[in-house]
Order: C-alpha cells, then structure tokens, then sequence
C-alpha cells in the first residue's frame, strides 16, 4: 500500500471516528436516556467504552495529519504494523462499546484487545524514533 493511501486511511476513518463518537454519545442519549437509571457497571462500560473509541479516532486523525514517510525499510516495517494496530483499535472499541455493556460480567474482552493495540501502537512509535535516530 501507499504512503499516501495509509496517510488518508488514517486521516478519513479518524474523522469518521469523531462522527461516530457524536453519534454514539446520541444513542446513548436516545435508547439509554443518557444512562440514566441504569446498573452502575453497565453505565461505565458503556462511557468509558465511548470515551475510548474518542481516543481511537483522535489517534487516527492525528496520524492521518502528522504521519510523515519513513525511508528506511525498518522504518517502514514499524509504520505498517503502527498503522495496523491503531486502525484495527478503532473497530475493536467500537465493537466493545456497543457489545460490553451487555454482558454478564464486566469484562472487556474487545475494548482490551483495541487498547493494548493502542499502547503496542505507541511502543512500535517510540521503538521506530530510536531507530530514525540511530541511522
């Protein structure tokens, strides 16, 4: 894939994100009555869950805006699995948001997955800078 076509993946389904983000916090107004009377467990899950998927988009976005061409193929390598990683974050919170209040229990088994790709997202960036600094 192209570096351009990365830089506005990013940029597109992070914008799209935010919308998303205002649409989500609208269904919880409408379906959920701004959460009102619900368990406690379920109304967390459900506005940290939103409040993640804000991150995610945010992320993508800033990507999409900031990411610059990486020359050496290492570089390249790390842009490829960090945009993998933040790009898949986004389906995986959204999934979260609208599946993990449901549950039984209060688990995260999506939301999880979609922030450790985030913070493995982060450490690839970190790892890459040292990198670009060493060559």
């Amino acid at each position: 894939m192209s570096f351009k076509l990365i830089k506005g993946l990013h940029f597109w389904i992070g914008l799209i994100g935010v919308f998303v983000f205002i649409l989500t916090g609208q269904y919880m107004h409408h379906e959920y009555n701004h959460l009102k009377d619900m368990p406690d467990g379920a109304r967390m899950l459900f506005r940290s869950g939103h409040i993640y998927f804000l991150l995610a988009a945010v992320i993508n976005f800033v990507m999409g805006v900031y990411m610059i061409r990486a020359h050496a193929r290492v570089s390249q390598v790390f842009q490829m699995l960090v945009s993998t990683l933040f790009l898949l974050s986004l389906f995986f919170l959204l999934l979260g948001f609208f599946t993990e209040p449901h549950m039984d229990e209060l688990l995260r088994p999506y939301s999880r997955i979609g922030l450790y790709a985030i913070f493995g997202g982060v450490v690839l960036l970190f790892m890459q800078s040292i990198f670009d600094k060493k060559v």
